[in-house]
């Protein structure tokens, strides 16, 4: 018996690379949480810093690593109310993994004037 396409295999249900995707994976995640890593933990900033996301796709990124326990959102009872976004302990567990990433970029990015990788050992992925 087939499963559907649409239907994910048990195997794919439990592996871990797919479990780790589900949570900071995505095009803003990662990037969020470098951030928040090299203290820029308000929405405001977080907005400024981040090249190309908008206020409503930051807002819910962060709701999404709130609810995965990845972030913790602190309240002030201030006026204007000012609202900072923290690590949580499973969610510092979590920066090596993108310290590897930052690492691995600026190992391997393409300066914009040159066509060939930072790392004259390595032939491009893609032509």
């Amino acid at each position: 018996m087939n499963a559907s396409p649409s239907k994910k295999t048990k195997e794919e249900m439990t592996c871990a690379v797919t479990f780790c995707m589900t949570q900071i994976g995505g095009k803003w995640k990662p990037i969020i949480l470098f951030r928040i890593s090299k203290g820029i933990n308000r929405f405001t900033r977080l907005l400024k810093e981040i090249d190309g996301i908008n206020r409503q796709m930051l807002s819910k990124q962060l709701k999404e690593l709130e609810k995965s326990g990845i972030l913790e959102r602190k309240l002030f009872p201030e006026i204007p109310p000012r609202v900072e976004y923290s690590l949580t302990p499973f969610g510092k567990s979590l920066l090596p993994v993108v310290k590897s990433m930052h690492r691995w970029g600026l190992k391997h990015q393409v300066k914009e004037k040159s066509s060939e990788p930072a790392n004259n050992n390595q032939l491009p992925l893609f032509d």
